[in-house]
């Protein structure tokens, strides 16, 4: 903090010259803007009251046309199903089950008389524009009118029946009308030989889009241009109450989102590409869903109207406190500018950046302040620097330091070929020493070998203390050979020195294990592991020796 207060006694006019008070007046206006908070606040509000209600009205359609739905569908099943309890039905299709001959005649017969009930029972209803009995395995047997093409159960027919012992088709356009169709079943049994077939119909919702259109009716009060329609899995619109299923092109149109349980407002362009919010309700027990949608225009028209006079009103507010808040900044943006890009920098890791002080107030002492700590920070930094990459014994490069070399050459060597060698160094019988002399004189002659290693070594070479009594030597652009013959010279150097410790004259030696850098090597272990098994073959062979990888030698 002495920094920061000698700079503060530099500059004792800024207590006098300081922004303060014209920040202040800003400030002042500034007031105004809570008006603005409030103004769009009760702007969203409102916004989601309408939306809230709007969805609750929607709902509310949504789920009595579901119930239209569900109780029509539950009519026709009921009717289908009186019709499939027909004597004349059963027995017909109990004798079309009965073994026979390739060319009996009652199969004709069979045929005849279920086309004949057919034929009976779709002059009743004008509305069923097939009807049709399938056997138990699916297979059409006949169906009317016969001047039609048939038709084929769903893939899921049987697992339908077994779940709710009934069909339930999709709607699809088929016919020279174009109107939509929906194929029914229900089976065919009997109290002795259990289900004889599926008697299934393709109906027409004439009274289905008639409850549609009464109810999209009742709710046209509350908007002009609301639809009702049904979508089945595909997202495809299948009725549409006030019609319009189409886009302009002529194309079926398609929901324009997932067709699953949403429930919600969704915003989206329509079939008649208009944006409008529509809600989907998925249909009970069936892959439909009931889609109701209204225009967004019309329902946020009002509250729109407003919003856009609130806007211009505080458009203008905004002019001119802009107008005073430039005038008042362009005093203050040009320092802070200069103040940002610098820290920005310093962000990055650039600390040689610096600040020109050109004010005698509170900015200029933020800058003065701000030259300071950087300097301060880049000092700090060069020293940390320093501890995390060096040995605080020896001064030479630490482990971490001494990886990061040989990870980098070890790239470097992958990437073109320039050959480099690593040598293991570990002193002989250290141990021995710490035991007769203490650890005290065991770090001295780490240092005097460290310092005898780094005379040693070229300035491309690195040398560094890989733990304890281990060194690491990286020899650039050197082979295996080359590198047996330095280490040898650093272990014969090493010998003849006599070292002084505590007054005893002492010679130490080195075990050195020699590994070249191979295309095998993917990572520093395994360069490391092999310089070090040579290291340990030395150990074995007799210490005070030099080993390459692969290769062994005696003493010269």
């Amino acid at each position: 903090m002495g920094f920061v207060f000698r700079t503060w006694k530099r500059y004792p006019a800024m207590m006098l010259t300081g922004i303060r008070n014209r920040i202040l007046v800003f400030a002042i206006l500034a007031t105004l803007l809570p008006s603005l908070v409030l103004g769009w606040m009760y702007f969203q509000q409102s916004r989601q009251a309408l939306l809230d209600n709007t969805a609750r009205e929607m709902k509310a359609v949504a789920s009595q046309a579901e119930r239209e739905i569900l109780l029509w569908l539950k009519e026709q099943l009921f009717e289908l199903r009186v019709f499939s309890g027909s004597y004349l039905l059963s027995e017909a299709l109990e004798s079309y089950r009965q073994p026979r001959a390739a060319e009996d005649v009652r199969s004709e017969e069979v045929v005849n008389s279920l086309g004949s009930y057919l034929s009976l029972v779709r002059d009743q209803y004008s509305y069923y524009r097939k009807l049709l009995v399938f056997d138990n395995d699916g297979q059409l047997i006949v169906h009317e009118p016969l001047d039609e093409p048939g038709a084929l159960l769903p893939p899921d027919w049987l697992a339908q029946l077994g779940e709710k012992r009934a069909v339930l088709g999709d709607f699809h356009r088929e016919g020279s009308d174009g109107q939509p169709a929906l194929m029914l079943g229900v089976p065919v049994a009997s109290a002795n030989d259990g289900m004889l077939g599926v008697l299934a119909v393709e109906v027409q919702p004439l009274e289905l889009e008639k409850t549609l259109y009464s109810l999209l009716s009742e709710s046209e009060n509350r908007g002009s241009g609301t639809r009702l329609m049904l979508v089945d899995a595909r997202g495809m619109v299948v009725l549409d109450a006030a019609g319009g299923s189409e886009d302009e092109t002529g194309r079926k149109w398609r929901v324009p989102f997932p067709r699953n349980d949403v429930r919600d407002l969704i915003r989206y362009r329509n079939s008649q590409g208009k944006d409008v919010v529509g809600l989907l309700l998925p249909v009970s027990g069936s892959s439909w869903a009931v889609l109701m949608e209204k225009p967004r225009d019309y329902l946020f028209a009002h509250i729109e109207r407003t919003r856009n006079m609130a806007v211009l009103v505080v458009a203008g507010i905004v002019a001119m406190i802009g107008g005073i808040a430039w005038l008042l900044a362009r005093e203050i943006i040009a320092p802070l500018g200069e103040l940002t890009a610098a820290a920005r920098e310093v962000a990055k890791g650039n600390l040689d950046v610096s600040i020109r002080v050109r004010r005698k107030d509170e900015l200029g002492f933020a800058s003065t302040v701000f030259n300071d700590m950087v300097g301060q920070l880049r000092y700090s930094r060069e020293r940390l620097e320093k501890l995390s990459t060096t040995d605080f014994l020896t001064g030479l490069p630490n482990r971490a330091a001494i990886l990061d070399a040989l990870s980098g050459m070890l790239k470097r060597y992958q990437r073109y070929s320039r050959v480099f060698s690593l040598l293991m160094i570990d002193v002989d019988h250290f141990k021995s020493i710490n035991d007769k002399y203490g650890h005290v004189a065991g770090d001295e002659v780490l240092r005097h070998l460290a310092s005898m290693l780094r005379e040693q070594m070229r300035e491309v070479d690195v040398i560094g203390r890989y733990g304890g009594e281990e060194f690491i030597a990286l020899l650039d652009e050197t082979d295996g050979e080359s590198a047996l013959v330095v280490a040898e010279r650093l272990r014969t150097e090493i010998a003849a020195l006599g070292i002084d410790i505590q007054g005893n004259p002492t010679h130490i030696t080195v075990s050195i294990g020699i590994a070249e850098a191979e295309q095998e090597d993917k990572s520093a272990d395994g360069l490391i592991d092999r310089a070090d098994k040579a290291m340990y073959l030395a150990k074995q062979n007799g210490r005070n020796r030099a080993e390459l990888a692969g290769v062994s030698r005696r003493d010269s």
